[in-house]
């Protein structure tokens, strides 16, 4: 698993952390923050430019995926919709970082409906650690 230099442009790094590439750690915004979903979308688009496999382990944000704005919400799904082959191709998982049960569950009970849309493999861990040695695992896999 050996992967060359990330080239620019970079990821917005507020947002995502490279320097452990090719597994790359990023945080969702908070609602509040300004140009979120941009700076998510222009961030991935920057990942997937690298076509080199990947995986993001995301740290979660404080609030639910269902209290998005309508808006972010529609300009997120049109980006995935139009990049979705890309994705596949190139990134080899999403792990998700929570202690909180509930958030937990309600990862795990979402995962067979994004399944249907981005088949890649998708994990919740406990923490950075387990979460590392997961994104680990899936790109090893990838690569087999």
């Amino acid at each position: 698993m050996t992967a060359s230099p990330f080239l620019p442009p970079l990821p917005d790094e507020q947002l995502f952390d490279i320097s452990a590439w090719p597994v790359v750690f990023g945080q969702f915004p908070e609602l509040g923050e300004a140009d979120r979903v941009d700076r998510v979308l222009n961030s991935l688009q920057a990942i997937i430019d690298q076509k080199q496999r990947f995986v993001i382990v995301w740290k979660m944000p404080r609030h639910d995926h269902d209290d998005e704005p309508h808006e972010d919400e529609k300009q997120s799904l049109i980006w995935l919709k139009k990049h979705k082959a890309e994705l596949q191709t190139w990134c080899a998982g999403y792990v998700y970082v929570t202690q909180d049960p509930e958030l937990r569950a309600l990862l795990l009970a979402r995962f067979p409906v994004v399944e249907k849309f981005l088949s890649f493999p998708k994990k919740v861990a406990d923490d950075l650690k387990d979460a590392g040695d997961i994104a680990r695992d899936f790109l090893q896999a990838a690569d087999a």
